[in-house]
């Protein structure tokens, strides 16, 4: 029997809101060693904020901002800014689905939904570790 997404997912998600700011994502990926963060806004899922991302976001700003300290150009972008579309995908979704999606879109993580609710978030990560298990 294949694995589903709901046995293999990251369950202790750590969110941003929309309006929250890069150097409060650099702070927390920094303190939680974490590189994807879902987006929300009132509670609902309105996109995915990814590590890379986030530097791409730190270098413009820096650019755009020459006299300022690296971390105050930091807070001078909210996560809205640099956030993509998050792909959602339910938690019986098997492994190799989720796989296949992940290397046909190109992303690095899928947030898994149980109905309307955010529970879990899949990373690359976590999909090779799955496979690579005996």
């Amino acid at each position: 029997m294949q694995k589903t997404l709901g046995e293999v997912m990251t369950v202790d998600l750590v969110t941003l809101k929309l309006n929250d700011t890069l150097r409060l994502a650099d702070d927390l990926m920094s303190l939680a060693k974490l590189r994807h963060f879902p987006v929300l806004d009132e509670g609902k899922v309105v996109g995915l904020a990814h590590q890379a991302d986030l530097l791409l976001a730190s270098i413009r700003s820096l650019v755009q901002h020459p006299g300022d300290a690296p971390r105050d150009s930091l807070g001078m972008v909210a996560v809205k800014e640099v956030m993509r579309p998050a792909i959602m995908v339910p938690t019986q979704m098997t492994i190799q689905d989720a796989a296949r999606i992940m290397v046909e879109k190109k992303i690095e993580s899928l947030l898994v939904l149980e109905g309307e609710r955010l529970v879990g978030l899949v990373s690359r990560t976590d999909l090779l570790r799955e496979i690579a298990q005996p």
